[in-house]
């Protein structure tokens, strides 16, 4: 499985209500390390546990003020190592 973040980053830059979804943005919102969210966004999660998934969650609702489910940021990914 995979992040599937892109959807709410566009480009890294995309704004929703007047807020600016950056990784820089979830970093702050999310809680999550830096580097952690520069690999989500990046594509370079290699592993995921609950506890990410949920701050990824929280950051994203903090940041779009809407409900965010899991379904709605993961990805399955078939035949990858």
């Amino acid at each position: 499985m995979t992040f599937d973040i892109p959807d709410y980053l566009v480009d890294n830059t995309r704004a929703v209500e007047g807020i600016a979804l950056t990784p820089y943005a979830l970093w702050k919102a999310s809680g999550l390390s830096r580097k952690t969210v520069n690999d989500i966004t990046g594509g370079k999660l290699i592993r995921m546990d609950f506890s990410t998934l949920g701050a990824v969650i929280t950051g994203l609702e903090a940041l779009t003020h809407k409900r965010v489910e899991p379904n709605g940021v993961l990805e399955v990914v078939r035949g990858a190592q």
